[in-house]
């Protein structure tokens, strides 16, 4: 990997100009960072001097915020994060930076209205989870085909039509429920192989169905560095990596990146002289120690009687997530178990920090 492609060595770049920009008063541009999902990536490289390095860095933007742009605006944002990416980096000879600024769909492009607002959201999200359960029920020993095509047929192709007038992703390609059978008869023996294939071929457009519409992107931008920032980009990376793993040394590693998550979470929210330095038992308490870190947060956080469900919850979490983790001959559903219980850990803190 080229020296500025790893998030260690180019956040620091980048952190520097986009603090530089807000101080010379360009506001305007620092906005538009902030709504970016934003990517590096080596373009070009020759052997002059030792080897000189060109990098471009992709700033996306949502279509809606794009669009308000003139050309010129688009090049004087352009050139002026450039230059100053190369100005923070001018004694380095050996490697220079463009910029390329595009749009990208996002939530906030999504006119609702299309299908009568907010009302149709909700319409569309229910049929979603409707033939979700139906493929489920059918391929799990529950309802016969012959009973529920029909109405699968038709779920499936109003909600095809009305994704695509949305303009959002729905990968169901099964025109019926025999079509579904004839895939997971002949592939997947398991019933729980089968709920995992239909979650994950409906995921997209779950996540388009899900949040704030107005929330100006799908994705965290990467460069943006703080520890949540750090956590959200890792639950991404989970959910890729556990959807393609195949074999036991697959799911150890997402175990350990569901271990290095839990870590980076605690780290985020515990704070020895708000917590306590010492667990329960009066354990020290170390810098990657997360059990104890949450648990001492969470006896802080949810105080009081009232609390005590949420404490008792929060707690088991914590302890199972942990303890996943760190199985060494992981099957593939410790590791299903593992993602769960880290990301229900990850959603649970990040709404008591306000962060979700």
């Amino acid at each position: 990997m080229a020296f500025y492609e790893e998030e260690k060595n180019f956040s620091p770049v980048f952190r520097t100009a986009v603090s530089l920009m807000q101080m010379r008063g360009c506001d305007s541009l620092y906005q538009l960072i902030q709504m970016a999902e934003a990517s590096v990536v080596c373009t070009d490289f020759d052997n002059w001097n030792g080897g000189t390095y060109g990098y471009t860095v992709y700033l996306n933007l949502p279509v809606k915020v794009y669009a308000s742009m003139s050309k010129e605006e688009i090049e004087e944002a352009e050139k002026t994060l450039r230059e100053t990416l190369n100005e923070v980096t001018k004694r380095d000879e050996n490697h220079y930076f463009a910029v390329q600024i595009a749009p990208r769909f996002t939530k906030s492009d999504i006119n609702w209205e299309l299908i009568g607002g907010e009302v149709g959201k909700e319409r569309l999200k229910q049929d979603v989870e409707a033939l979700r359960d139906l493929m489920i029920s059918v391929a799990t020993g529950g309802d016969r085909i012959q009973n529920v095509d029909a109405r699968y047929k038709s779920l499936h192709n109003s909600i095809a039509s009305r994704c695509k007038q949305l303009n959002i992703k729905y990968e169901n390609k099964f025109a019926g429920l025999w079509d579904w059978y004839g895939r997971w008869s002949n592939s997947m023996p398991h019933y729980q192989e089968r709920r995992a294939f239909i979650n994950e071929l409906l995921s997209a457009t779950f996540e388009a169905l899900e949040g704030d519409a107005n929330n100006p992107s799908l994705a965290i931008p990467i460069v943006e560095i703080s520890d949540w920032d750090r956590i959200y980009r890792s639950v991404i990376k989970i959910k890729q990596n556990s959807n393609v793993a195949k074999n036991e040394e697959d799911f150890q590693q997402i175990g350990l990146l569901c271990r290095e998550t839990i870590i980076s979470l605690a780290q985020a929210v515990y704070n020895p002289e708000i917590h306590g330095a010492k667990d329960e038992k009066g354990v020290e308490i170390g810098k990657t120690d997360a059990v104890r870190m949450i648990g001492n947060y969470i006896n802080v956080r949810l105080a009081g009687s009232s609390n005590e469900e949420l404490r008792g919850y929060a707690k088991t979490t914590n302890k199972l997530a942990n303890n996943l983790t760190h199985k060494r001959d992981a099957e593939k559903q410790d590791m299903l178990l593992s993602v769960s219980a880290t990301i229900a850990l990850v959603n649970f803190i990040g709404i008591l920090e306000n962060k979700i």
